[in-house]
């Protein structure tokens, strides 16, 4: 019956007794649900008004769990409520019930395609996937991988045998590591180094790499283990249980430990190395003494211990090297005396009687120390034995026998102290023309100077001089008049003056003169004298004739050799006189136009 039904049928019965006050107290509806307060279960609520019982359904999948409960609802029960109980997974909407009942399930669930071979009695919905009802065999239906069971023998130790006693295992494609249907023998199941049984004919106990015949079997891994092997060694062992033994070999008493021996051999077994105080050389020079074991030859002897060497061949008894004083090879040099260790060199020197470190005459032969013997030297060329300031002789070309720094060209040779003496030399320096006077030594020409004017005239002379010529004589020989002291060269001239008036005419040539041109000779013009015979005329002057006298001439000109004075009577220095019969006209009639031209105006 809805909400709706409920409330019509409280109206029609309260429709009779409305006005009947007696009993409003019992109707009253506080939430208007049309259910009176005392028959409502929540009267602050329109939307709940009566009690159901029901099951609380957490996941609201319409199936709920646990007890009955009682609810205070409305038309409907709330969204947390089902009135079906038995939800298997009170928390997952997605599952609710149980597979069980005659149509059996089986479970699949790693998806391998193979199901359980037990029912399955899962919590599921409505989604089946994982789920078959035809039985399987899968014997492991959490893992994919593997689904049948087996009998397997295992490889417990993880060396990739199998063996022992067989048991059950899930398997699926491949089968585990190691494991096989049918048994590999490991002769050591639980040993991974271990797993069949070889034969071996020789051992080496001691590991030294020496084996001795022994037959037998040994569990062991993919090879035997070192010391067994199915052929024999490189050697055979003499003592299998010591690696420090393995060979049959003789060795020699060794008294004095110097690692070679003498005497009888012995047979010993050992390894690489001979028994204490044996070796296994025999041929020890000196058993006694652990310092020599070996004979050596030697070719130099250094008897007196100086460094010095001398020839001398045989054999000695030593240790690591040859003793003090016996050498293969020869020293640094020969000892001229190996009985005196003071003495060693042989020299060929000079007797240097002077000490100038350069000797003379034959050569001698001495034994002495590395130093060259005092009064000897290796050189004997000494020019001079007995001064010590001159020992070599050097070549000159030039000498100057007067020392006066000139020169004559001689050669020859002087003994020296190394450097030419004053006096010799390989360059030359000037000519000297007398070579035993120091204050001649210039050899000069010159010629006579008559008139003593510093040049001379006539044939050269050759004189012997310090660089000064002779009183009277002169160095050129250009003296124009020889027994004229003020004339001696001659000067161009291109102008004379005759007459003497001062000014030239123009005339060139020379003059035997001084120092300079006599007067009346000039190489520069002074005016133009166009009469040099007469030293009253010496200008051209252009004058008109003046008939009349007024001053004032008419052409033609003439041109007079005259004088700088006056103008000569009948002559003027103007030419415009328009009318020379007239002393009065000598002016021409004022030309106003020409005037006012010549005056700018």
């Amino acid at each position: 019956m809805t909400r709706w039904i409920w409330l019509a049928l409280v109206l029609a019965l309260g429709g009779v007794q409305l006005g009947c006050e007696e009993a409003a107290g019992s109707n009253v509806d506080s939430d208007n649900d049309g259910v009176p307060d005392s028959e409502d279960c929540d009267d602050a609520s329109p939307l709940a008004w009566r009690r159901v019982e029901a099951y609380f359904d957490f996941d609201k999948d319409g199936y709920g769990a646990g007890t009955l409960q009682a609810f205070c609802t409305g038309d409907n029960l709330p969204a947390n409520a089902a009135t079906v109980a038995g939800d298997c997974a009170p928390q997952d909407a997605t599952r609710w019930r149980t597979l069980e009942g005659p149509g059996l399930y089986y479970a699949d669930l790693d998806r391998d395609g193979r199901a359980s071979s037990t029912p399955s009695s899962a919590c599921v919905g409505t989604d089946l996937t994982g789920y078959t009802q035809t039985a399987g065999t899968d014997c492991n239906d959490s893992d994919p991988k593997v689904w049948e069971l087996r009998t397997l023998y295992l490889d417990q130790d993880g060396d990739g045998v199998s063996g022992g006693e067989p048991s059950q295992s899930c398997t699926g494609n491949t089968l585990p590591a190691g494991a096989s249907e049918t048994s590999q023998e490991d002769c050591a199941p639980l040993n991974s180094s271990l797993h069949q049984v070889l034969s071996y004919s020789f051992r080496d106990a001691d590991l030294d790499g020496a084996t001795v015949p022994e037959e037998g079997t040994l569990c062991t891994g993919s090879t035997l283990p070192a010391g067994y092997s199915l052929t024999a060694g490189a050697r055979s062992d003499c003592d299998d249980t010591r690696g420090d033994r393995w060979q049959l070999i003789s060795e020699y008493p060794d008294p004095d430990r110097d690692s070679v021996g003498s005497g009888p051999a012995e047979q010993h077994c050992a390894g690489s190395l001979p028994e204490p105080g044996y070796s296994r050389l025999s041929s020890d020079c000196a058993p006694e003494d652990g310092t020599r074991w070996r004979m050596e030859s030697y070719s130099w002897r250094d008897a007196d211990g100086d460094g010095a060497t001398v020839a001398e061949s045989g054999q000695v008894c030593i240790g690591n090297s040859l003793p003090k004083g016996y050498f293969q090879f020869s020293g640094s040099f020969s000892d001229c005396d190996d009985t005196n260790a003071a003495v060693s060199v042989t020299w060929n020197v000079f007797a240097d009687t002077d000490n100038d470190g350069v000797g003379a005459g034959s050569s001698v032969t001495l034994c002495a120390g590395t130093t060259r013997p005092a009064g000897y030297s290796h050189v004997g060329t000494d020019c001079e034995p007995g001064d010590a300031s001159r020992w070599t002789e050097l070549a000159f070309q030039y000498r100057d026998a007067d020392l006066d720094s000139f020169t004559v060209a001689t050669s020859g040779f002087v003994c020296t102290n190394g450097t030419l003496p004053p006096g010799y030399t390989s360059s030359p320096k000037g000519t000297d023309c007398d070579d035993t006077r120091a204050d001649l030594n210039q050899s000069l020409q010159a010629y006579l100077d008559e008139d003593a004017d510093g040049v001379g005239a006539g044939s050269p002379s050759t004189f012997c001089t310090n660089g000064s010529l002779p009183t009277g004589y002169a160095s050129s020989s250009t003296d124009c008049a020889p027994s004229d002291a003020l004339r001696w060269r001659n000067l161009a001239f291109q102008h004379v003056d005759a007459d003497g008036d001062g000014r030239t005419t123009p005339s060139s040539g020379q003059l035997c003169s001084g120092s300079a041109l006599p007067s009346g000779y000039a190489t520069k013009a002074t005016g133009n004298d166009c009469d040099d015979a007469n030293a009253a005329l010496y200008l051209w002057r252009v004058l008109y004739p003046d008939r009349d006298g007024d001053g004032v001439g008419v052409p033609p000109r003439a041109v007079l050799c005259l004088n700088d004075g006056p103008v000569p009577a009948g002559y003027s220095i103007y030419g415009f006189d328009p009318d020379d019969t007239k002393p009065t006209i000598a002016y021409p009639p004022e030309d106003e136009g020409l005037e006012a031209l010549l005056l700018g105006e």
